[in-house]
């Protein structure tokens, strides 16, 4: 299969599949090996945060399995029938109406993927300055716009060439984040005996923190589908894939920050990291480390669930979406977004109310009402009156049980709104759901 076919929207036959549950285990790898979650870990102990190490391991670890799960159950569809996010929403969300959550994946990803090289673009001008002395106040926006037009590059290549950068990243990463892992034990030990005696808060910051904790990975768990169409298709390869991909590399970053954040107090990320290098040559890895780990995110998590998006939207072709998603990517200003833990984590909070109840309405959807049973030609069939058309092209009862929760959480209960609002969502839908159009499957 060319990358054209593989990159297109038309649904990757079993046979065609570009991962196997090993190279998949070291797409996620590389993924999440990413400075966004060393930041998250940075915020949950003092003087960041307000949470003791027991409730921020508790936290790394429920985000974790959290994550596993949904990527698994949401992730089938795509898995089953080789059909991209946008595509599977047609069936909960009709087809008119599927582009409202299209939108709605689209936009923080592209946020992220400016982050993500907003983060690369100052590592690279901090580690710069330390070393030859170069920096002036347009140093870190041209680094920006340099790595931004890099990443679109290799994204140009296709799923397949973003697959081989990302197996290969993941090797030097591993490597890389051993060693930084070994230097903070040597170097500053586990400096986090106040953060282990504070009493434990189990209100509103714990909350908050576990919430943000898991809509960091909420955009994924709703384009899953993304991702688990190009893998073997196989639950078993889905699930020890999300197990093993996910889970080892977000407890290290998460701990990494943890610990950083812990014994030296510093929100910046990269100050935070520049100073856990005792030498040049550890500066010159570490600059290696986050450049990698900024691209191999962005390619798979960040540029791939917009430029799928792009496509269907404007009829464009993979390569002209990737380049109108690197534009996208610069105009959402991240130096604003990591200006400080509050606006990251708010940032977090507010797009995960409408995150939660989205992937509610996708799983009561296919696992309650089509029993995992998808028409997928007619999921192709935009016409008026098809299968999926709905009233109007929309279905009410889906946008209603994503609106409804996902306003309530914003406005009562942002400290938990993807947690309130996935439940929510997901029992909403199946009442409000009309059995007429929905069992029209």
């Amino acid at each position: 299969m060319s990358n054209d076919e593989a990159d297109s929207l038309r649904p990757i036959p079993p046979g065609s599949r570009v991962f196997s549950t090993g190279s998949y285990i070291l797409m996620w790898w590389s993924s999440l090996i990413v400075i966004q979650a060393f930041v998250l870990g940075q915020g949950f102990l003092p003087p960041n945060g307000s949470m003791n190490i027991v409730q921020a391991f508790l936290v790394m670890l429920l985000a974790g399995l959290v994550a596993v799960v949904m990527f698994a159950l949401n992730g089938d569809a795509g898995n089953r029938y080789g059909i991209p996010y946008l595509i599977q929403s047609r069936a909960s969300f009709g087809v008119r109406g599927s582009k409202i959550v299209e939108i709605l994946r689209a936009l923080p990803a592209l946020a992220w993927y400016g982050i993500g090289t907003w983060i690369a673009a100052l590592s690279l001008d901090g580690i710069l300055k330390t070393l030859v002395g170069f920096s002036a106040s347009w140093t870190v926006f041209a680094y920006f716009i340099l790595l931004q037009a890099a990443q679109t590059v290799l994204a140009y290549g296709g799923i397949r060439a973003m697959k081989w950068f990302n197996v290969y990243g993941s090797l030097v990463i591993a490597v890389v984040m051993t060693y930084i892992l070994f230097n903070i034990v040597t170097t500053h030990g586990f400096q986090i005996a106040e953060s282990w005696r504070r009493a434990a808060d189990w209100g509103p910051a714990f909350w908050a923190g576990l919430t943000t904790a898991i809509g960091i990975l909420a955009t994924v768990m709703l384009n899953i589908g993304d991702m688990t169409r190009h893998l073997t298709a196989s639950p078993r390869a889905s699930w020890l894939g999300h197990l093993f991909g996910v889970l080892p590399p977000w407890f290290f970053m998460l701990t990494l920050g943890i610990v950083a954040g812990a014994s030296l107090g510093i929100w910046d990320p990269v100050q935070a990291l520049m100073q856990l290098s005792p030498n040049p040559f550890v500066l010159i890895v570490l600059l290696v480390f986050i450049l990698i780990a900024q691209f191999t995110t962005n390619l798979t998590i960040n540029i791939l669930p917009p430029a799928l998006i792009l496509m269907d939207t404007f009829k464009i072709a993979w390569h002209q979406a990737v380049v109108l998603a690197g534009v996208l990517g610069i105009l959402t200003c991240p130096w604003l977004l990591l200006s400080n833990m509050q606006v990251f984590s708010g940032f977090i909070l507010y797009y995960s109310a409408l995150f939660g109840p989205a992937l509610g309405v996708m799983l009561a959807d296919y696992y309650v009402v089509r029993k995992r049973q998808l028409a997928v030609a007619d999921l192709y069939d935009t016409r008026e009156g098809s299968r999926y058309w709905f009233a109007g092209g929309f279905n009410v009862a889906a946008l209603v049980a994503v609106a409804v929760p996902g306003v309530a959480t914003m406005l009562w209960f942002l400290p938990v709104s993807w947690l309130v609002g996935l439940p929510a969502g997901f029992v909403l839908y199946l009442l409000l759901n009309r059995p007429s159009a929905s069992m029209k499957t």
